[in-house]
């Protein structure tokens, strides 16, 4: 796995490539990084040429000067892939990663020939609302105010408990540093993914095969909506990840990878 840097219009991108085969390109979560992807990268490198870039904003890429859009993520993305001169690639996101792989995949449905999805794509605009809402009494942890005792830090820990309830102590540790760390960046955009998503029903606009996976623990699971999504989304497959949440690639990465790989193929 090599460390590479692209000059694009807005700044540098920061991403890794590792492995030779088709594109296959990883979207992480806000507030992660390519780290989410470290476990899955090896397994599917054996078959792909495996891309997973750091958004604007988060890891090493540069950090953006007002606060993007979904589109316009989606936006820095294709320019990233044309850049590398591909003509078609897949795509895999989790969460609001699979936000951005849904908008690049019915924003330039040319572009991508297969697309993996994480289940928040499935929400219905009432579940988003009362999201919404809900961040408004409890905030995500990068909103939770300072204080000199350090409180915010042990109520931040508990935000990533609900993450991955099941997870080990060590495995919940390293997407928590992460997403602290996420603090220090300008602009956080679980607000804008979740507005963007109550806009359309996204998915049923989705015209490549595509692949949509909910972890049993992720605060969007729910069994029946993943089996609606069979009808929702034209060519479709659905799987439940077992023995985890929305922190799915590192409490479970070896499940995640497998299956991944298995639709890859086909």
């Amino acid at each position: 796995m090599k460390k590479h840097y692209i000059d694009l219009p807005e700044g540098q991108i920061h991403f890794v490539v590792a492995g030779q085969g088709q594109p296959v390109f990883l979207l992480h979560q806000s507030p992660m990084s390519i780290a989410e992807w470290d476990e899955i990268i090896p397994v599917l490198a054996k078959d792909f040429m495996v891309f997973a870039p750091d958004m604007p904003g988060h890891g090493q890429s540069y950090d953006p000067s007002y606060a993007m859009q979904v589109e316009d993520f989606a936006q820095v993305t294709l320019q990233l892939i044309n850049k590398l001169g591909f003509e078609k690639v897949m795509l895999a996101g989790n969460h609001s990663g699979a936000a951005l792989a849904t908008c690049i995949a019915t924003q330039a449905p040319h572009k991508v020939s297969k697309l993996i999805i994480s289940c928040e794509m499935l929400a219905s605009k009432k579940q988003i609302h009362e999201i919404m809402e809900a961040f408004k009494n409890k905030p995500i942890s990068r909103e939770i105010p300072f204080d000199d005792e350090g409180q915010f830090i042990a109520d931040a820990w508990k935000r990533y408990q609900m993450l991955a309830p099941t997870s080990s102590l060590d495995t919940r540790y390293k997407p928590f540093i992460i997403g602290q760390a996420g603090r220090l960046r300008p602009y956080d955009i679980h607000h804008c993914v979740l507005e963007w998503m109550e806009k359309q029903d996204w998915v049923s606009q989705i015209t490549c095969p595509t692949l949509v996976f909910g972890a049993e623990n992720d605060l969007f699971y729910s069994l029946s909506e993943l089996q609606n999504a069979l009808t929702r989304i034209k060519q479709c497959e659905v799987t439940t990840i077992s023995n985890a949440g929305a922190l799915c690639t590192f409490e479970n990465p070896s499940e995640i990878s497998r299956k991944f790989h298995e639709f890859l193929t086909k």
